[in-house]
């Protein structure tokens, strides 16, 4: 089959490799459609404590099974089923996790073995370029469960990249008011037909001073700093992305939090269920949610995108098998 392995940091090579074979549990998924994440493009550029290479990269995955033909999409985790956090049901934090595109072999190929417990069905209804999207929405999803974000709420978003704009899509199925702060203004210009679709506000500042909840789609400390300080007495923040810049947070704006009891909460992958919410939400969304597709491109163009989408200018990539 085709694939693209990650043979070490920096080098993605185009090889023709045997198909996978299917172990206990597994089904062998005939990959139709694969996103490229921001993630990918990092474990490309300087790897992820999870990576072990070489690997196949991936996981935002559609396909169908070799036998039957039904479609899925894929929740990338595998959890042992028995511990407390997957009896409680947050298995995104089971400490036995492996991830499809991190720890096995994942998307970037024609075919993938993967957990049958981590198959998600999908109908005809929602076409594969944007079924991919359900992994990315669920994690928006897990997000805002996480702060409790509550109907007819106030939510400041940082970033309007894909995840930022699909956070806020999750925002408004639940009935909350998004607002997307993005300080670059050729990032509010591409995604500028589907703020204007799904009726999101997006803009470089917003006049507002106070809102209930905030969470960062961007990497830089600056958005934890601004967001806190606009967060009304009572109000949470849930850490979305992770910081990649070196910046320091004063302790008087740590004790923001004391004196006005702020919640600041962690978010980190999806459940199963998380996964199925985002599928019912992008069966409904579809028409809306295919401008947030930058461009359709072949499994060998891969290599060529990751610049682009680590520099975070562009929307999603969508490979098409």
């Amino acid at each position: 089959m085709n694939s693209l392995i990650l043979e070490k940091i920096g080098s993605l090579n185009y090889q023709k490799i045997p198909i996978p074979a299917v172990g206990s549990g597994e089904i062998l998924l005939n990959v139709t459609h694969c996103a490229v994440c921001r993630t990918d493009a990092k474990m490309w550029k300087m790897g992820q404590r999870d990576l072990v290479v070489p690997k196949i990269l991936g996981h935002e995955i559609c396909g169908y099974e070799t036998d039957g033909r039904k479609r899925f999409v894929v929740w990338p985790g595998k959890a042992c089923g028995t511990c407390v956090q997957c009896k409680q049901g947050t298995e995104n934090l089971c400490e036995m996790m492996e991830i499809t595109g991190f720890h096995k072999n994942g998307g970037f190929a024609e075919y993938v073995a993967v957990p049958k417990s981590s198959l998600i069905p999908i109908s005809d209804a929602l076409p594969g370029n944007i079924a991919v999207m359900a992994e990315p929405l669920a994690c928006a999803i897990n997000a805002l469960e996480r702060i409790n974000v509550t109907a007819g709420s106030d939510v400041l978003i940082y970033g309007a990249g894909p995840a930022g704009l699909l956070m806020a899509l999750a925002v408004k199925e639940k009935n909350a008011n998004p607002f997307i702060i993005e300080i670059n203004p050729d990032k509010l210009k591409i995604s500028k037909k589907f703020q204007d679709e799904t009726g999101i506000k997006a803009a470089k500042e917003f006049n507002r001073v106070k809102f209930e909840f905030a969470i960062n789609a961007a990497s830089s400390v600056d958005t934890f700093l601004n967001g806190l300080k606009r967060l009304k007495s009572g109000g949470g923040f849930c850490l979305f992305s992770g910081f990649t810049d070196s910046g320091s947070i004063p302790a008087a704006l740590i004790n923001e939090i004391h004196y006005r009891q702020l919640k600041v909460a962690g978010a980190y992958g999806c459940t199963r269920g998380q996964i199925k919410e985002a599928v019912e939400i992008l069966t409904k969304q579809k028409n809306k949610v295919v401008f947030l597709i930058e461009e359709h491109i072949s499994l060998e163009q891969i290599p060529s995108v990751l610049p682009k989408v680590l520099s975070g200018a562009v929307l999603k990539f969508v490979a098409e098998l």
